[in-house]
C-alpha cells in the first residue's frame, strides 16, 4: 500500500475551496449531476502550431480540435515540462518535473525499467480514490518490469518471457483497464491488454520498415496503419460503455500521432493530397472527434471535462520544408521544435472544455505545465493532494472558473531539453541555460561551443517571441534572478507551497561553467 505524507494546512484547504467553487458554479447546489468525467488527450509530437484555431497560416484544417477551442478555454502560453515525450508523460501523471526523478536527460529506454516509483501518488490513483473508473488507452512510454525466463525483471531483450504477465505500468499506477500498444515505434509491436500481450510474437520487424521504427520481435502482419484507428474505435466504445453508469470515469488517451511511424490508416491515406504527415494529422484530429461524438451519444457533454494537450513540440520528421511548399506551416511562429529548450520544443496547445463552467471560446495568458493537470484535475474532484505528491502542479480551476486572478499563477515555470538543458521562465523573460537550442534545432551544443556563443541565452518573449535578440548581458540583474529561482526550486524539491521534498539525485546535466558561476546550482543533497 502506498504512504503519502499529508499536505500543509495551507495545501488542505484547495479542496475545500474547489468543492465551494463547484457549488457556486451553478444557481441550485441540489442539482449537481454529480462528480464530472474527465477526458485527458494527450497528442504526440504536436505543438501550438499544429491547430488551425491558433495558427492563420497552418494550411490545414482540425476541426474537432478547434471545436473544443471554440467551447472551452485555451491557454496560449501552455508548456510542456520537456522538449521530449516519456519525461513529459512523467509530470502529466505525477505533477512533478521529470528531473526530479531518475531521468536527467533523453527518454525512457526500449526495455528499461519503470520510471513512476511505486511509493509517488499518480492522477489515476487520485481520481480512484475518489471513486472513479479509470481507464488509459495509448502510448505508457514510461517504462516496465519486463518479465525474466526463469523468474524476476529484466532490461534484456534475450531474457524476456512475454509469455508472462508485464507488470509496473499503467495498471501498477491506478488504472483500471489498460489497452495499448506503449510505444507505436519500438518493440515488441503487438496489442496489449491490462498486464498481457494479445497474441505470439512469431515474427520480427526489420528496422527501417517505417521512419523511426526499431527492430524487434512482432506479432504476424502487425499493421502500423490500424493503430491510430483502433484507438480511436476503442476511445468512443469505452465512453458509451459508460452510458446509464453511475460512477464517474477518467479515460487518459495518450495518442501514438503524429510522431514516427507516420502510418494514416483507411480513408486517411492521402486525404490531405498533401503528405502522409498531413495524413496522419488529420486522422489524429478526427479521433478527438471520435471521443466528442461519443460523449454526445451518451448525453454526458456538460458532465466531463475534456483536456487537450500535447507532450511536446511537432518533431522535424514532419519535413517542415516540404509541407512549407505545401502552405501548411506548422513551424510558423516560435523558434525551435521538439526536444529544444526554444519555445517549439514546448510550448503545446492546452485546451480545457467543461459546458456551463467555463466560459465558451475563451483564452488565457496565463504560463502554466502540464505539470498543472494534477492540481487542477484534484479541485475539480475536491482531492486532497499530500505535501509529497504534485510537487510541482498548480491549479487552473480558478482562471477555467473566470475567477479574478492576481498576478502569475506560477512563480516560475521550467523548461527542460532531450539534453538535459535548463531554461526558466518568469513573467515576459526567459534564460536558457545552454548555448544553443539543447535539442535538435540549430545550432546544437556542439555547434554552438564551435562558435563560442554565449553559455546563457536571456529573451523578452514579450517583445521577441521568436528568441532572437540574446539580451543576458543587458540584463545580469535579471538572470542572476532567474538563475537564483531556479536554484531554490533545485534545492528545495517543489515549486508549490508546502514542506522541502527531495529529489532523486541531483541535476547532473547543467555544464560546469555554469556551476562556477552560479555555485548556487551546484548540488546540495546525496
Amino acid at each position: 500500500m502506498k504512504k503519502y505524507q499529508s499536505r500543509s494546512l495551507f495545501s488542505m484547504a484547495t479542496p475545500l475551496a474547489s468543492l465551494l467553487t463547484f457549488a457556486l458554479l451553478v444557481s441550485d447546489a441540489s442539482a449537481l449531476p454529480g462528480p464530472p468525467n474527465v477526458i485527458l488527450i494527450l497528442g504526440d509530437d504536436m505543438g501550438i502550431d499544429s491547430v488551425s484555431a491558433f495558427n492563420a497560416r497552418m494550411g490545414l484544417k482540425t476541426p474537432a480540435i478547434d471545436q473544443l477551442a471554440s467551447e472551452g478555454m485555451s491557454f496560449m502560453d501552455a508548456h510542456s515540462t520537456s522538449g521530449v515525450c516519456s519525461p513529459t508523460r512523467y509530470s502529466v501523471l505525477t505533477g512533478r518535473y521529470n528531473w526530479r526523478s531518475r531521468l536527467k536527460r533523453g527518454i525512457v529506454g526500449q526495455w528499461e525499467r519503470p520510471l513512476i516509483a511505486d511509493a509517488r501518488q499518480t492522477l489515476p490513483e487520485m481520481f480512484r480514490e475518489k471513486g472513479y473508473a479509470t481507464a488509459m488507452i495509448g502510448k505508457w512510454h514510461l517504462g516496465w518490469n519486463w518479465p525474466k525466463q526463469g523468474g524476476g525483471f529484466t532490461e534484456k531483450l534475450a531474457e524476456i518471457d512475454f509469455t508472462k504477465a508485464i507488470k509496473g505500468g499503467p495498471n501498477s499506477h491506478g488504472f483500471d483497464y489498460y489497452f495499448g500498444d506503449d510505444v507505436p515505434n519500438w518493440p515488441p509491436y503487438a496489442w496489449r491488454e491490462n498486464e498481457h500481450l494479445i497474441g505470439k510474437l512469431t515474427s520480427q520487424m526489420k528496422r527501417g520498415t517505417m521512419v523511426g521504427v526499431s527492430a524487434g520481435p512482432a506479432v504476424a502482419d502487425w499493421d502500423f496503419s490500424k493503430v491510430l484507428l483502433e484507438y480511436g474505435r476503442r476511445c468512443a466504445e469505452y465512453v458509451r460503455e459508460r452510458k446509464g453508469k453511475q460512477q464517474p470515469f477518467f479515460l487518459y488517451f495518450p495518442m501514438p500521432s503524429p510522431h514516427t511511424p507516420i502510418a494514416p490508416g483507411g480513408k486517411f491515406k492521402g486525404i490531405s493530397k498533401i503528405t502522409p504527415y498531413a495524413d496522419f494529422l488529420v486522422e489524429t484530429d478526427w479521433a478527438v472527434g471520435e471521443i466528442l461524438k461519443a460523449l454526445e451519444d451518451i448525453d454526458q457533454v456538460e458532465n466531463t471535462v475534456v483536456i487537450f494537450t500535447c507532450d511536446n513540440g511537432t518533431s522535424p520528421k514532419a519535413n517542415f520544408a516540404q509541407l512549407n511548399t505545401a502552405n501548411v506551416h506548422l513551424n510558423e511562429n516560435w523558434r525551435g521544435w521538439k526536444a529544444d529548450a526554444y519555445e517549439g520544443g514546448h510550448r503545446v496547445p492546452f485546451i480545457v472544455r467543461w459546458p456551463g463552467r467555463i466560459k465558451e471560446g475563451t483564452r488565457s495568458e496565463q504560463t502554466i505545465s502540464l505539470a498543472d493537470i494534477m492540481a487542477t484535475c484534484a479541485d475539480v474532484i475536491g482531492s486532497k493532494l499530500p505535501a509529497n505528491a504534485a510537487e510541482d502542479s498548480v491549479s487552473l480551476l480558478p482562471v477555467l472558473t473566470g475567477k479574478k486572478v492576481e498576478g502569475s499563477l506560477h512563480d516560475l515555470v521550467i523548461h527542460h531539453s532531450i539534453s538535459g538543458h535548463f531554461a526558466v521562465r518568469m513573467g515576459k523573460w526567459k534564460l536558457l541555460l545552454c548555448r544553443g537550442s539543447g535539442g535538435w534545432s540549430s545550432p546544437r551544443e556542439n555547434e554552438a561551443a564551435r562558435k563560442k556563443l554565449p553559455m546563457l541565452q536571456l529573451y523578452d518573449l514579450e517583445n521577441d517571441p521568436r528568441e532572437t535578440e540574446n539580451l543576458h548581458d543587458k540584463y545580469p540583474d535579471r538572470v542572476e534572478k532567474l538563475v537564483n529561482a531556479l536554484a531554490k526550486a533545485l534545492g528545495e524539491g517543489r515549486t508549490t507551497p508546502g514542506p522541502r521534498q527531495a529529489n532523486q539525485g541531483w541535476p547532473n546535466t547543467i555544464p560546469q561553467p555554469l556551476l562556477k558561476k552560479f555555485p548556487q546550482l551546484t548540488a546540495r543533497e546525496k
